[in-house]
């Protein structure tokens, strides 16, 4: 009996101990948990921001960066014009749009090859244009244009014409004209890099080249040279592929797409042609109306008045191919000359 009470009484003292505790409101079991807001934070949105003086640094680095990159960009624009304007392209092109007749796709796709790359001084491989026309329609002329222009803007030494008529006249030597060319290019090459010039080679009457002389120029316009062999300008003259140039523009009144079908033609007389390096340009035939315009400035240069009516006289006598309504001078201004000299 004595134990009963003593255990009753422990267990209503623990009843009202644990009733008391429950009826407080302030005690800890009584509180209700509280929610966390569920909130997603971003890198922009924190709830700690830091102080001004301990905000990222990257800001003002960015902003100096970007100044460094505008200037670098600003400086390599103005090298590029720095380039051009020292060889006058634009003189250049004035020059061969005024004294060049009936070719203007032909010197628009030269000008455009010559801005590209006398742009810069550094080249993956040297530039070479070969220019491919029937006889009488410009390539000599063009030729000396281009000779007597590059002479005036950089040494004179740095320019070389070659005519295959004069340099090497003999097939049998044509071997020794082929060292004796190689040679000259090394030289040129040589003196142009301690000058830091680009060089310019004018080649005209290729036709007339033997074998060893395309062999030595196909060396030349390899990209596996060291780097003074790659900032080189070789310009072609020659009436090779010309009975493919006339029939595509006989049949569509232009040289545009002449380029397919002539280097067809070209790469099986010589592998030369077919080198990526070499840009082919066909030249135009000459219609009616640019005899006429060589005829007015022959007859001005021997100090005959340009009769109209008697120009166009003599413009008649020349034989012309006929096609889709024109009239294309199937010798172009090559006799010219002559008659201007017979009045």
């Amino acid at each position: 009996m004595r134990i009963k009470k003593k255990y009753l009484k422990r267990s209503n003292s623990v009843k009202l101990a644990v009733g008391s505790v429950a009826s407080d409101p302030k005690s800890p079991q009584t509180r209700k948990p509280k929610r966390r807001k569920s909130r997603v934070l971003f890198p922009n949105d924190t709830l700690i921001k830091p102080k001004k003086d301990e905000r990222s640094r990257a800001k003002p680095f960015l902003v100096l960066f970007s100044v460094i990159v505008f200037v670098q960009v600003y400086n390599a624009i103005e090298n590029l014009d720095d380039h051009v304007v020292k060889y006058d392209l634009e003189g250049l092109e004035r020059t061969m749009h005024r004294e060049v007749f009936g070719q203007p796709e032909a010197l628009e796709e030269l000008m455009d090859h010559l801005n590209d790359y006398l742009s810069t001084y550094a080249h993956q491989h040297p530039l070479a244009l070969s220019l491919h026309g029937a006889s009488g329609v410009g390539k000599s002329h063009l030729g000396r244009l281009l000779v007597r222009h590059f002479r005036s803007v950089v040494e004179d030494k740095l320019v070389v014409h070659y005519l295959s008529k004069h340099h090497c006249p003999l097939k049998e030597a044509a071997q020794h004209c082929a060292s004796t060319l190689a040679r000259r290019i090394t030289e040129v090459v040589t003196r142009a890099e301690e000058e830091e010039q680009i060089p310019f080679f004018i080649l005209d009457d290729v036709e007339l080249m033997p074998p060893p002389l395309l062999d030595i120029l196909q060396t030349f316009l390899q990209s596996d040279q060291t780097n003074e062999f790659l900032n080189v300008v070789y310009i072609f003259l020659s009436s090779l592929g010309q009975s493919e140039i006339t029939a595509h523009i006989l049949q569509n009144a232009s040289t545009a797409g002449a380029h397919k079908p002539l280097r067809r033609a070209l790469s099986l007389i010589h592998p030369l042609w077919t080198e990526p390096a070499l840009e082919l340009i066909p030249l135009s035939l000459l219609e009616r109306e640019h005899i006429i315009q060589c005829f007015l400035e022959e007859m001005t240069l021997e100090g005959f008045y340009p009769d109209l009516s008697h120009v166009e006289s003599l413009a008649d006598e020349l034989a012309y191919h006929r096609a889709a309504g024109r009239q294309y001078a199937k010798t172009g201004c090559k006799q010219v000359v002559g008659k201007v000299n017979q009045l």
